[in-house]
Formats: C-alpha cells, sequence, structure tokens
C-alpha cells in the first residue's frame, strides 16, 4: 500500500515474481497516477527575458502578437532583477511591449467649472474608463465627454483571461496615494474620492520613480538622474520611445488641463490631456 496526498502526482512501483521447481522470473512494473483536481487552474508562471534582463507575463495580443507585462516591484517596494532566482509573492506589472496611443480631449476631469483642479480627477476620468471599462459619467457643460474604445477590448482581453481574472483589484481610493510630485498621501483639495476598484490603473508620477525607476520617493524632484530616465522610457516595435500618460494630474489654463506624462527622453513633464500619448496600465498578481 502507498499512501498518498490529494494534489500530487503519484509513482506506484510493483514486482510481480512467478516461480516453479525449475525456475523463476520477476519483473517490476511502475504507473503513475494523477491525484490533481482535473478543474484547479495552472499557477501563473513568470517568463524570463535573459536578454533584456526581466521577468514577465503574457497578457493580450496587439499586432497578432502577445504583449508581455514586466515584474517591477516586489510587495510594493522596487524589484532589482536577480537572473538565478525569479520573484515571488505579490508582483507589481507593467506593460512592457507598446502598444496604442490616446488622445483623451478635455474630459480628464468631469466637472462643470473650467480650470478647477478639484475637477481634474483621475477617478472620475476618461483615460480611467477607458483602461477599466467603469462608467465614470463624463460630462463637461451638460456634454457627454464618455471616451470612444475601451482598452481591454483593444488588446483581446477578456474577463476569462488566465492572468486577468487573478489580478489583485486595488481600491480606487488607494490610487490618490502618492499621486502628487510631492509624494502627499492624498489628495488635498477637497475632491470626493470614488468607491470601487480597479484591475488595471495608470501609474502615477511617484510609482514610476520609485517602482519603475527604483529611485527613492522622498527625494523626487522636477530633475531626475539619467539612469531613471532610461529605466522609465517606453520603447515601440521600431525601438523608439514613445510619450505615455501618468495619472497624476495638473491644472493648465481654462478648460484644457493637464495629466503628467513621461516624454520619449524620459523627462516626466506635464502634458494637455488633447495630446495623444501611450496607455501603459500596471496591476497586481500573486505569483
Amino acid at each position: 500500500a502507498v499512501e498518498v496526498t490529494a494534489g500530487n502526482t503519484t509513482t506506484f512501483t510493483m514486482t510481480l515474481s512467478v516461480t516453479d521447481k525449475n525456475q523463476s522470473a520477476s519483473a517490476t512494473v511502475s504507473y503513475q497516477v494523477d491525484l490533481r483536481d482535473a478543474n484547479a487552474e495552472e499557477p501563473i508562471q513568470l517568463l524570463h527575458d535573459t536578454e533584456n534582463d526581466y521577468y514577465y507575463v503574457e497578457m493580450g495580443t496587439y499586432n497578432e502578437a502577445p504583449v508581455r507585462w514586466r515584474v517591477v516591484g516586489v510587495e510594493g517596494e522596487h524589484y532589482e532583477y536577480n537572473e538565478s532566482q525569479a520573484p515571488t509573492g505579490e508582483l507589481t506589472f507593467i506593460q512592457q511591449t507598446a502598444t496604442t496611443t490616446h488622445a483623451f480631449g478635455d474630459c480628464y476631469y468631469a466637472g462643470e467649472n473650467e480650470g478647477d483642479l478639484g475637477n481634474n480627477d483621475y477617478a472620475t476620468s476618461a483615460i480611467r474608463q477607458y483602461i477599466t471599462g467603469t462608467d465614470c459619467a463624463l460630462t463637461w457643460d451638460g456634454q457627454d465627454m464618455s471616451v470612444t474604445g475601451n482598452y481591454l477590448n483593444d488588446l483581446g482581453i477578456s474577463e476569462d483571461n488566465a492572468v486577468y481574472k487573478k489580478i489583485q483589484a486595488r481600491e480606487v481610493s488607494d490610487l490618490y496615494k502618492n499621486i502628487n510630485w510631492d509624494g502627499k498621501t492624498t489628495i488635498s483639495n477637497g475632491t470626493t474620492v470614488a468607491t470601487g476598484a480597479d484591475k488595471l490603473w495608470i501609474p502615477s508620477v511617484a510609482e514610476i520613480y520609485s517602482l519603475v525607476g527604483g529611485g527613492d520617493i522622498s527625494a523626487i524632484t522636477g530633475t531626475w538622474s539619467t539612469e531613471i530616465k532610461e529605466d522609465i522610457k517606453f520603447y515601440n516595435s521600431t525601438n523608439f520611445a514613445q510619450y505615455y500618460w501618468l495619472r497624476s494630474i495638473d491644472h493648465l489654463d481654462g478648460r484644457l488641463c493637464a495629466a503628467y506624462s513621461v516624454f520619449d527622453n524620459g523627462s516626466c513633464y506635464n502634458n494637455y490631456v488633447n495630446a495623444s500619448s501611450a496607455v501603459r496600465p500596471m496591476f497586481i498578481l500573486e505569483v
């Protein structure tokens, strides 16, 4: 008899012997029994790009090729690449494969007051609506400002995608932490924080600086080191760096409000939301 535990694959070995008065013979027979739950989901396996030094998963497709998502954080802290040991635990991923760019017109905010920073609000922004599919009830001066398109559809990511369905949703209120240049934990302008949770989100200035660039969040300034600038660049399929949106808000004159962007040289500046920049979300996954 062999004692086994459910969830394992176990090999049984038996020796068969036959003996008569003149001779004997024996043979060993082995067979394997799979006791794993046939309905159990396979764990997410990290892939390894040894040429470019990062671990990643694949989720979605663009131009008929898989979209890569690179590990940039472990347990909320910057991940330092280790060739010999893959990271484990609660991992933060960022989109590594550059896809489409998107202009969000004048609807990064949803208020009636022009130039009011309190209405330049990520939770009710067109960019959040595009990424998550959440109805942000976007209006301006009585007009429907809802964004066209849907990020998940554009990349062919369904609710049943093996990676997507295991992503840990992040509370929208948490998306207001470290959103500004100065590392404040909340927005101090009286904005009402929306409820709910998002599986995908746009990184803030602080998250790009600390998680992706590996900088000290307490030292964020307008001038970043060459190393951090290089780390946070986002290269397209022809190896050109392209601009991409951040969720940190800013205020410019009149109706033309702004969000911060990472530019093609790796610097971070505010950008009118009617400019066209790439969408580069993040997510958290237990591996």
